[in-house]
């Protein structure tokens, strides 16, 4: 029986059992030409062990017959270009990007988001390494370089309405660029692990060659009378989301998901699955007073049934999923004149109205499911009023105002009192020898 590995080397003559020369994979399949390569050269390092160069050596037998080894690798062995995957050469950034989206991000929380990201990706034009416009989902994932990748960023930094949603919907911008990097950098990691693709045009070895833009730290939150101008606003499907996000801080897509499952009305908990959020973890949310009689009225379909487990909360009246009415709340946030107010800045304010009612951040953290207590606090922002209230709390504990209502005076100080006491006891520490 021929063996998977060996050494070719006289150092097992001379009685040197470990030598530093390196094991030679052997294997001959019906077709193809035989192939008898150092592993040093194919896997391009030293192996010293012999059990890890047989695992290796099964490993490439087992890519070869089952012609899924990469072009680079065919090449080191010395076999033809057709023993590789053709398909895997010709994979466009469009067909990795839907690969990624269907078998990862759909199991996400933000799937809905992912999607229209991805199509804003490859929709975006930018022109081949010849000059010729194309769009970016068209090129070839091999194609992707550095300057292609520079070239992508300026074009999505530019603001500007997107003609496939309905209204004048901005898209673009430098938040954009920067997100869209992300999602095809973690696109190219994760078609890395499954063996589709061999690197990233991200890295160079461990660094990381692609930059994203500064980002202005987002700190918008309603102002007064902003909350009363938009509720009136919104209709009834999309007030529920609205109320939602204010009492829980849930993202959009864990809002969306959210079933009946996940809330325990009798303990006033929300549990929601490591399934359905962005971190993949899973988090409690307490309810509060306004949420509990919210839940309580959608509780029941129309025919007084309740519904059942697996029902989604915020669905139609019998619990079926819905999406978020995107374009009822571009509708409610102009009528209500709130400029560049975000749904997602509704889980800003939930935290920011907690830290102003003294709840502890690192509460706040894990009702918000941040990862750390650093992201939390720079996450939140407060308002003037809070922060005049804010050093209210802190002169009323520290005495200079009492906790009966002043009416905004502060109570006299006595200097006298106080100079006497000051007075009293710096003659009683006073050191006699």
């Amino acid at each position: 029986m021929t063996r998977s590995v060996r050494k070719i080397c006289r150092c097992r003559k001379s009685a040197q059992l470990k030598c530093r020369h390196p094991w030679w994979f052997d294997f001959k399949r019906p077709g193809l030409p035989r192939v008898r390569k150092s592993l040093d050269v194919v896997l391009e390092r030293h192996i010293d062990s012999k059990t890890i160069a047989e695992d290796e050596a099964a490993r490439l037998r087992t890519g070869i017959v089952a012609q899924t080894l990469p072009a680079r690798t065919c090449l080191l062995l010395g076999l033809p270009a057709s023993a590789a995957p053709a398909q895997l050469e010709r994979l466009t950034v469009a067909e990795l990007l839907t690969q990624y989206r269907e078998r990862h991000l759909e199991h996400t929380a933000t799937k809905a988001n992912a999607a229209y990201r991805v199509g804003a990706i490859v929709r975006t034009v930018i022109p081949r390494l010849d000059g010729t416009p194309a769009a970016l989902g068209d090129w070839l994932a091999s194609d992707l370089t550095l300057a292609a990748l520079s070239r992508f960023r300026d074009v999505r930094r530019v603001r500007h309405v997107d003609p496939l949603v309905r209204g004048r919907y901005l898209t673009g911008g430098p938040v954009a660029a920067n997100r869209d990097l992300k999602l095809l950098s973690a696109a190219f990691t994760w078609a890395i692990e499954q063996g589709i693709v061999e690197q990233s045009p991200f890295r160079k070895g461990w660094k990381k060659i692609v930059g994203t833009t500064a980002e202005l730290k987002r700190s918008r939150r309603l102002q007064d009378g902003e909350a009363e101008r938009l509720l009136p606003q919104c209709g009834p499907r999309l007030r529920v989301f609205v109320e939602a996000a204010l009492e829980t801080g849930c993202r959009e897509g864990e809002i969306v998901e959210l079933q009946w499952r996940g809330v325990d009305l009798a303990r006033r908990t929300i549990a929601l699955e490591a399934t359905a959020t962005k971190t993949h973890e899973a988090r409690t949310i307490p309810i509060s007073a306004r949420l509990h009689a919210l839940l309580e009225m959608r509780r029941l379909d129309p025919a007084g049934r309740v519904l059942p487990p697996a029902a989604y909360v915020f669905g139609d009246e019998i619990g079926r999923r819905v999406e978020f009415p995107r374009d009822a709340w571009e509708l409610a946030r102009n009528r209500a004149g709130l400029g560049d107010f975000h749904f997602h800045d509704l889980r800003r304010e939930a935290g920011s109205r907690w830290m102003d009612a003294g709840v502890p951040l690192a509460t706040i953290q894990r009702w918000l499911g941040h990862t750390n207590v650093a992201q939390t606090s720079t996450y939140l922002s407060t308002t003037a009023a809070g922060e005049h209230e804010a050093m209210r709390r802190f002169d009323e504990r520290r005495g200079r105002l009492t906790p009966i209502d002043t009416g905004g005076v502060t109570p006299p100080h006595d200097v006298t009192s106080s100079d006497s006491t000051a007075n009293r006891n710096a003659q009683q520490n006073t050191v006699r020898h």
